[in-house]
């Protein structure tokens, strides 16, 4: 271990630290732009290159996986791109209209090539995760996180993992999660070395794709729970903040869909079986929490004879999607007999009070999904955008950036005119 004070053994105690850190010791962790190492564990130990200045010649950049969230501001976009030799995290800031506020700054620069990256927005706390492939053989990779100020000043950064898994490269898929609790708190949800788990097929214990769950603090960090999940092509939904607890769930395919869970209860241990219960639908699943309920939007699967989909956009012969919502005491508030979620007949965004809602329906009820509601967990930037007050905004991967309004009678419309794309290539300014 480093020298750095012994993490405490639950998220709450980390929090409990955090809301003490007036009294506590000075955390380890310099900004990026400082000339020491980031303390990280011992044998994970990178050369975290200071930021490249904005003077020098920009290098043949290839733009890699982007992430955004609602701001201060409006929204902060971050992405990376990598130059063949190492990666650099680029971050800007966006006001409500989508118009950048100022130049991208560029965040870190590290080894590697940033396969993905989430970012994690809430409570006065930005947080950036990010995995890197190595280029070894067997894979290797490289979970780090990064704190951010308002301005994009780096307050931390470190590397939590070193690790070898076959699934980092093997197929496209979701790899990291980041949940910001604060301004010195997070939680991180990453792909990771193999965990041992069952073989749903042939029995017995195997290696299989490993699902690691860390706490962050502003002194330090550690890891509270792991799981693996049976099959390949593996991914990992949503981290959802339940308010009680924090949810991750991810899945594979061996012989059909495999699943498996972590729960960080807030004063607890991270345990795989919560007392509420957790769907088991077909992925890819899509968690929230709507400030009462867990919310579980489910693919659609092969249709039966009289169950084709009316909303499916892509396929004729698909069955609906479902939507399952229990309470975590386990009181379900979907239909009973449905116990996968009934099937949608309408899924509508629209507005109501002025802010972007998602309503859906099914044979006898329906429901509305409000991000803005309080308590609420719940992504829906595929049908709302990010709300910012003025637009609902939406970035694609290319740096397309769309704007959804809200119109008088509480139509959600696409503005005409989208704002400028980003150019993700563009030199960018360092501390």
């Amino acid at each position: 271990m480093s020298s750095r004070a012994a993490p405490p053994r639950s998220l709450a105690a980390a929090l409990a630290l955090a809301c003490c850190k007036a009294n506590a010791p000075a955390g380890e962790s310099p900004p990026v732009s400082a000339p020491a190492e980031a303390p990280v564990e011992p044998e994970a130990r990178p050369d975290l290159a200071a930021p490249r200045p904005a003077a020098e010649p920009a290098p043949n950049f290839t733009s890699g996986p982007l992430d955004y969230a609602a701001s201060a501001t409006g929204v902060l976009v971050v992405w990376s791109r990598h130059d063949g030799e190492a990666s650099e995290i680029v971050a800007q800031r966006l006001d409500p209209r989508g118009r950048p506020l100022g130049a991208p700054r560029l965040v870190l620069r590290t080894e590697g090539e940033i396969v993905d990256l989430a970012l994690g927005t809430a409570n006065g706390g930005t947080w950036i995760a990010h995995v890197a492939a190595l280029g070894s053989e067997p894979p290797s990779g490289q979970l780090g996180v990064v704190a951010l100020t308002d301005d994009l000043s780096v307050t931390s950064a470190r590397v939590l993992d070193r690790f070898t898994a076959e699934a980092l490269l093997a197929w496209d898929s979701s790899r990291v999660r980041a949940l910001a609790l604060g301004p010195d708190t997070a939680v991180v949800a990453s792909l990771g070395a193999p965990v041992p788990c069952r073989d749903r097929v042939v029995g017995g214990t195997r290696p299989c794709p490993g699902y690691h769950l860390f706490a962050i603090r502003s002194d330090g960090f550690e890891r509270v729970g792991q799981v693996g999940v049976d099959g390949g092509q593996s991914s990992m939904g949503a981290l959802v903040d339940l308010g009680a607890g924090i949810l991750v769930d991810v899945w594979a395919w061996h012989g059909g869909p495999s699943h498996a869970d972590l729960y960080l209860p807030r004063g607890a241990a991270a345990t795989s079986t919560p007392k509420f219960r957790r769907v088991p639908c077909r992925p890819p699943i899509r968690r929230g929490f709507d400030g009462e309920a867990l919310v579980s939007w489910c693919a659609g699967d092969d249709a039966g004879i009289d169950e084709l989909c009316r909303l499916s956009d892509d396929d004729a012969t698909a069955a609906c999607a479902r939507v399952h919502r229990v309470t975590l005491a386990d009181r379900l508030l979907t239909p009973r007999k449905e116990p996968l979620g009934p099937p949608l007949t309408a899924r509508s965004p629209r507005c109501s009070g002025g802010r972007p809602v998602l309503d859906l329906a099914w044979q006898g009820g329906s429901l509305r999904l409000d991000p803005q509601a309080p308590g609420a967990d719940l992504d829906l930037r595929p049908e709302l955008g990010v709300w910012t007050g003025e637009y609902g905004l939406q970035i694609a991967g290319g740096g397309q950036i769309s704007r959804l309004r809200c119109e008088p009678d509480d139509r959600l419309t696409r503005d005409p005119e989208p704002a400028a794309p980003l150019d993700l290539l563009a030199p960018a300014t360092a501390d």
